[in-house]
């Protein structure tokens, strides 16, 4: 897929790039492939900014299962700042400051 293809990831908040994700993968197996095997990679070729210490998981769904992730829990309100909560719960993204999630927290 060439860059212009791509959706702007800059410009979709977490929720929607997840799902741009899940649903790549549903419909493209190649993809899905590349995604199980090489996560960070992959996402990386996409232009996701993926930090080198970040440890990205792909759990794939089995028959008669479901997953729910539940985002790491904060030990200290004042660990994340307005920004980080708006981009938390869905808000728009207005720099790629929005991509800390895939760098890890500091």
């Amino acid at each position: 897929m060439n860059a212009k293809d791509l959706p702007d990831f800059a410009a979709m908040t977490r929720r929607e790039i997840e799902d741009y994700l899940v649903e790549r993968a549903m419909v493209h197996p190649q993809f899905r492939e590349q995604l199980l095997a090489r996560p960070a990679q992959t996402l990386r070729e996409l232009g996701l900014p993926v930090g080198k210490d970040v440890h990205i998981r792909i759990i794939e769904e089995e028959p008669k299962s479901f997953c729910l992730v539940l985002p790491r829990l904060l030990n200290d309100p004042e660990e994340a700042d307005n920004t980080d909560l708006d981009h938390t719960v869905g808000g728009a993204a207005e720099s790629p400051e929005m991509f800390r999630f895939f760098r890890g927290y500091a």
